[in-house]
This record gives C-alpha cells, structure tokens and sequence, in this order.
C-alpha cells in the first residue's frame, strides 16, 4: 500500500490522475463530506453514504456492490472518501467483490487519519453487535489530507487525539509524549503540529502490529449500548477502563495510571450513561482478550469476561476514574 500526506484537497484530484491517467472513477462519499465538500468527487459516478456504526451494515455493502455491478465502466478505479465507518463498508464491499478493483481510500475524519487503516481488516456490524464480521483488506493507495482536519468541529478534533494516546500507550511512548505535549499547549489548533502527528502516526503504524489498549472494551461497550455509544467516547471509556483494570492486577503502577487518565480526559469530558450497557454487558459471556499496559508503549494481553469488566467499571465509577 502506497501512503501520500497531501496538504490541501485541491491536490487530490492531480494526484489521482498521475495514479490512473484516464481511468474512469467512481466515488463513495460520505454525505457530509459531500455536503460541506461539493467540489470533492464531483462526477455522476458517485455514491453519496451515510455515516456512523449502524451504516456498517450487510445492507450498505449490498448498496456499494449494487451500484457497481450497474455501473457502464465495468473497471473503475473506486475512491473512498469519509470516516472510519464509510472506509470500513468499503472495504468489505470491495473485499467481497467478485471483480479485484483498484481502491483509494481518503479519510477525512481526524480519528480515521490517525488510525491509517494498517490494520489490513474491514469490519461491519451485525445485529446490533459491533465489528461481528470482518474480511481481510486494504486499499492500494491511501491518501491522508491534513487539511480535513480543520473542517471538523472544535470538540471533535480534539476527542480524536485518544487515538493518538492509545497508539502511543501501546507501542510508543515517545509518541505518547508528543501528543500529550500538544495536547497540554494550543498546538493541537497548529497545522505543522497535526502534521507531525499524522506523519508519527502513520510511520508507527507501518512499524508495528496488533490492536491497541482500549479498542476491545470499546467494541464491548458500544455493542452492549445497541450501537448507540459514540466511538471515540467508546474508546476514550476502553482506554481509561483497561488502565483501571492494569493498575487494580499490579500490572501498572498507580502514578503510570494517574498520568493516563490525565491525559485521556484532556481529550474530551463527554459522558455517556453507562448504566444500561454495564448492566446489558454482565449477561456476555464470552471472553474477551484486552491488552492492558504495564508501562507507557508496552502492554500484554490478557484474557477477561465482560462481567468482570463490568465490576472494574463500576469500581472505576466509584472511584470518580469515570
């Protein structure tokens, strides 16, 4: 997979053709991005989605496949525009296509910037379960434009660094350090600053392997909700949560855990009612293998049941962590 970090969306468009002179194109956008980006994609081949965890679903893929099936260019080259959730139905639609296309993917959500989409899977939900099904894919070229960025809310900016914490918590803690750097100043409104960190991102995530500290919990908690819970407050719960749950088995110390928690509420102070879920979770009964840290850019696995992650929530509640 080629990566290229462009500063401005005007420069998508030559780096496409340089790509694929004269290939027709069909585009899958994110209807908000379509919205508040008209010139992005515009051609009649296109196919504006909805986003979010419940458009991760077995009916979108059939809309992406459907559409491509009734195209007249039976060849096209397929550009993916839009966040996390969008790229993930791309990606199974296409990986379970039965003509091999060639795929560009353009997150334009900073959270989906951060993740990269190293993770050489696609995921859609089902039955109000997240992430059920799951093919192995990746696009044959990803382009990240740091000037998305600067379209999303103020809030939604900043409670997208937790990807860049949990990134940094699980295999680096120089990139721990940096983030918590520009999240302490008003460097995370600077542009060079951003990119920096998507740069750090993506080239650590070219070096390393395995999920991240926090992402288990945070699929448990938002299928337990019905999909209802927020992704990044999802994850910002996991990571808290799998820190809580290191420090109370002796695996990290109490000063490490203070310093995460410190950090992970600079992201965001949202809050969502955990009742209902916590309670819907202790009726799961399938382990669930989270990585806890046992130091800032190391952790191990370990095997856990959701009821115990529910008393570890319910614990870290009472101890004001949540």
């Amino acid at each position: 997979m080629e990566v290229y970090l462009l500063n401005f969306k005007k420069e998508l468009l030559p780096l496409m053709d340089s790509l694929y002179p004269g290939r027709e194109i069909f585009y899958i956008i994110d209807s908000k991005v379509k919205l508040f980006h008209p010139e992005i994609g515009n051609s009649m081949s296109s196919l504006p989605m909805f986003a979010g965890e419940r458009a991760k679903s077995i009916v979108s893929v059939m809309d992406i496949q459907n559409q491509l099936i009734n195209l007249e260019e039976k060849n096209p080259v397929v550009v993916a525009i839009g966040g996390g959730s969008v790229l993930d139905v791309c990606g199974f639609a296409l990986a379970t296509f039965a003509k091999k296309l060639k795929v560009i993917f353009i997150p334009t959500t900073f959270s989906a910037q951060l993740e990269g989409f190293f993770k050489d899977e696609s995921y859609i939900n089902f039955d109000r379960v997240k992430d059920v099904m799951k093919v192995n894919f990746h696009p044959d070229e990803l382009v990240i434009v740091s000037e998305f960025f600067k379209t999303q809310k103020f809030e939604e900016r900043k409670a997208a660094f937790i990807h860049a914490l949990s990134l940094g918590l699980s295999h680096s803690e120089r990139f721990f350090e940096s983030t918590l750097k520009i999240l302490n100043s008003k460097l995370f409104e600077s542009d060079e600053m951003i990119k920096y960190l998507l740069f750090e991102s993506l080239r650590t995530r070219a070096n390393v392997s395995g999920k991240m500290v926090g992402e288990e919990s945070a699929r448990m908690l938002i299928s337990a909700s019905k999909l209802e819970m927020p992704y990044l407050t999802a994850l910002q719960y996991g990571v808290l949560i799998e820190s809580f749950i290191s420090m109370k088995l002796g695996f990290l110390s109490k000063d490490l855990f203070e310093r995460v928690y410190r950090a992970v509420i600079l992201c965001s102070k949202e809050h969502f009612d955990l009742s209902g879920a916590v309670e819907t979770l202790s009726y799961f009964e399938e382990p669930m293998v989270v990585r806890l840290p046992v130091k800032i850019g190391s952790v191990m696995e370990y095997k856990i049941f959701p009821g115990f992650l529910s008393e570890m929530i319910y614990s870290a509640h009472f101890q004001g962590y949540l």
